[in-house]
């Protein structure tokens, strides 16, 4: 039978679309995520562009084989660039180097009245506050005693004192007149249960704060404390000795900041009845009549 020439075209393309059909299923077919995979990100990725730097080294240190026993003094840090840093921190005008005297000073003064917990624990609080207070210039008095104890200034020792715990040491007054006593090295004051007599004339560095220290401290037992002379206190530390409820003699002069002196003193005596106040002029007597003055 006789095939057309249309129907033989229509039945080779049909042969060779089942052929290629029948080659493209039995490859196996690649997944997508190793086609991902098969991508190679550092060349996708643009390139950085490295600056130019110079970077210092330091020289090193180099040792000999044959070191001496001096080489136990030697030390792989850099002291001249902690000396510089030092340097940079100074200010060189009048001005910095009177700050940074300054600064020098107050530390040194911090950590010459650092509270010392085994002294006190080997001493007991009563001795090791009289120990701390003749050794910088100061004069206490114990319970049952009449002379005052203070260093010999000829000798750097206290031959007075005892140099263990004893129970029958009460130190009953403590002078501590211009001395530098800062409100950290009150830390060695404490604990002293008889304390009724305190001098604090003179005392540069005493403020409010030192006021208000003392009177929570020694509120139930103090009887006399002199301020006299403590140029930083103001009128908010003369107040808080409104807690010292035993106060019976209380000294004031020379407080320039302390500017409400007379209602302050005032305030004391109507809250502690028994207390006297020394040093205070409430009226001026320039005010008053030649006849009212003499009276």
């Amino acid at each position: 039978m006789a095939i057309s020439y249309s129907r033989l075209t229509h039945l080779r393309l049909a042969e060779k679309f089942r052929r290629s059909c029948t080659s493209t299923s039995s490859q196996r077919p690649v997944p997508v995520s190793s086609q991902i995979s098969k991508i190679d990100h550092k060349k996708m990725m643009k390139p950085e562009k490295k600056e130019d730097r110079v970077i210092y080294e330091l020289p090193k240190v180099y040792v000999e084989e044959n070191t001496t026993g001096l080489a136990l003094f030697s030390s792989n840090t850099n002291y001249g660039i902690k000396v510089i840093e030092v340097m940079n921190a100074i200010k060189f005008t009048p001005y910095g180097l009177r700050q940074t005297w300054d600064l020098f000073q107050e530390d040194k003064l911090l950590r010459s009245q650092i509270y010392i917990k085994e002294r006190a624990e080997f001493l007991g609080p009563e001795l090791a506050t009289a120990h701390f207070l003749c050794f910088r210039g100061g004069k206490v008095r114990f319970h049952g005693q009449e002379d005052w104890i203070t260093q010999d200034p000829d000798s750097d020792m206290l031959t007075s004192l005892p140099k263990f715990y004893v129970e029958s040491y009460k130190v009953e007054a403590a002078d501590c007149s211009k001395m530098t006593l800062i409100y950290e090295g009150l830390e060695n004051m404490k604990n002293m249960e008889n304390l009724k007599w305190l001098s604090l004339e003179g005392c540069p560095h005493i403020d409010d704060w030192c006021l208000d220290r003392i009177s929570g401290e020694y509120g139930n037992t103090l009887e006399y404390l002199d301020i006299r002379n403590c140029h930083r206190v103001t009128d908010k530390g003369i107040a808080s000795l409104s807690k010292m409820k035993k106060l019976k003699t209380l000294i004031l002069g020379g407080h320039p900041e302390a500017k409400n002196l007379e209602l302050v003193c005032l305030m004391l005596e109507d809250i502690l009845p028994e207390i006297t106040i020394r040093g205070i002029v409430y009226c001026d007597e320039s005010l008053l009549k030649p006849s009212e003055a003499k009276e």
